[in-house]
């Protein structure tokens, strides 16, 4: 379970994987929301800068998993674990207890995908969904490790919870999605100077993994979509799903090309 958790956490950090966030509308406002971060490639680069073999045929017969974990039913099951956990994870568990993570494995076709998530009766009970992802990175025991590996890179303050947040609203008239950033403009003009600072190697071989990955929102409702204030989205045959992506590195440089304003057809 600690390896597991710590792969999770690299998904969250490394940027050599595609990351899709969902959200599912159901026509009462309730739905749900899932973070899937799709390794299969961080995995083959990770295992080549590691000395792993990379030229070898393919072997089948690898490991194969889909399953679900829930939170509150691992609490259930391991509670005497659980009440035995230090205070600050402990608290952690009771923080995500409505939550889940998803894994879908097959080493064959190279695939590697973990996602989190959770379903909501309302759009409010996304406001604190940083928080709760920060809060599964806490159950780890490496988590102090992967901190200081941000902490000792711009890159780093650019990853993870601590320095944004995102806002969702979810109206019979639109939706929207907005990041409001914790830095203050000179802090963040700062990190991004030094971020991609030409000379520095290190923080250059960091953004090489970047290049071919990307942030993809994905949003279904139970209405059509009218308008969308964002360029290069794509919508489903009946327009109650909409997707849009960014590259990580714009992404990096600016988390609110991700917001959108959606606006749906009047019944």
């Amino acid at each position: 379970m600690k390896k597991l958790f710590l792969l999770i956490i690299f998904a969250c950090f490394i940027a050599s994987c595609n990351v899709t966030e969902s959200i599912a509308f159901n026509q009462d406002g309730s739905g749900e929301f899932l973070v899937t971060y799709e390794m299969g490639e961080a995995m083959k680069a990770m295992t080549k800068a590691m000395g792993g073999e990379e030229n070898n045929e393919k072997k089948d017969g690898g490991e194969i998993m889909d399953t679900t974990m829930v939170f509150a039913d691992i609490m259930e099951t391991y509670k005497d674990s659980v009440a035995a956990l230090p205070e600050e994870k402990r608290l952690a568990m009771e923080a995500v207890k409505d939550m889940y993570m998803k894994m879908h494995i097959n080493e064959d076709e190279g695939v590697m995908n973990f996602g989190m998530g959770m379903d909501f009766e309302s759009i409010e009970e996304l406001k604190d969904m940083n928080q709760k992802l920060k809060k599964i990175q806490s159950l780890n025991s490496q988590g102090d490790q992967v901190g200081a590996m941000k902490d000792n890179s711009p890159l780093g303050k650019f990853m993870g919870s601590e320095n944004s947040n995102v806002a969702y609203s979810y109206t019979d008239k639109g939706f929207s999605r907005a990041t409001s950033i914790k830095m203050n403009d000179d802090e963040t003009e700062e990190a991004i100077d030094e971020l991609f600072d030409e000379t520095d190697e290190g923080n250059q071989k960091f953004l090489e993994y970047f290049k071919g990955s990307f942030y993809n929102v994905k949003l279904t409702f139970p209405k059509a979509v009218k308008s969308i204030d964002i360029d290069g989205a794509e919508f489903s045959d009946d327009r109650k799903t909409v997707t849009y992506k960014t590259n990580w590195v714009e992404y990096l440089k600016n988390p609110k090309l991700l917001d959108v304003n959606v606006k749906f057809f009047d019944e």
